[in-house]
């Protein structure tokens, strides 16, 4: 990978360069005192090198709490992509056999939050596939295909924020407490605690 790829931009001076290196530097030390998968730092890396975002327009491996029947659960999102203040992605970065995270990334982008976050991507880094959470229907292929902070821009001016309707919101959290008994990935949250 070039320099420039790796620093996002194309420094206009040496001393720029040296700015955006320590930069650079300082946002993998975090990465790693974070705890980030190999998967996601290779996500970062595209998403900072390749479209032009930043460190800070990333929400990186945020839990949620999700309730259903008397059950509490922590769902985490490993990244949450933020356009002009808006959750605008939802990030899963798995090592294989993306497809199979589909439906749960749908389910996740409904009722995670007070507001659907409209769009999610799931990647292995090298396949992708975007899909419309609001419609539950793919909409592009190919990493490619993801749009650049500009463009992403362009795409919050242009999506409605709207709440999952209550009366769905039941079956979508079952759906991701089904991901969390596969995958043992969760743990349950202290029914006492206060909710995120």
């Amino acid at each position: 990978m070039s320099t420039y790829i790796m620093l996002g931009k194309i420094p206009g001076s040496p001393e720029e360069r040296k700015n955006l290196l320590l930069q650079r530097e300082k946002e993998k030390e975090q990465q790693d005192l974070m705890g980030i998968s190999q998967a996601q730092k290779r996500m970062i890396d595209f998403l900072i090198g390749k479209k032009g975002y930043s460190f800070e327009d990333m929400d990186i491996n945020r839990e949620f709490c999700i309730e259903v029947s008397d059950t509490r659960f922590a769902v985490k999102a490993d990244i949450i992509l933020k356009v002009d203040g808006r959750n605008l992605f939802l990030i899963k970065c798995v090592m294989s056999s993306p497809e199979s995270w589909e439906r749960h990334s749908i389910a996740f982008g409904r009722v995670a939050d007070s507001f659907q976050i409209p769009f999610a991507l799931v990647t292995d880094s090298e396949h992708a596939k975007i899909l419309d959470v609001v419609a539950g229907k793919p909409v592009s292929e190919g990493l490619d295909s993801f749009p650049d902070k500009e463009k992403a821009r362009e795409l919050v001016r242009s999506t409605v924020f709207s709440p999952f309707p209550e009366e769905k919101r039941e079956k979508e959290r079952r759906i991701l407490y089904a991901f969390d008994a596969i995958t043992c990935s969760a743990t349950l949250a202290d029914p006492s605690a206060e909710k995120r």
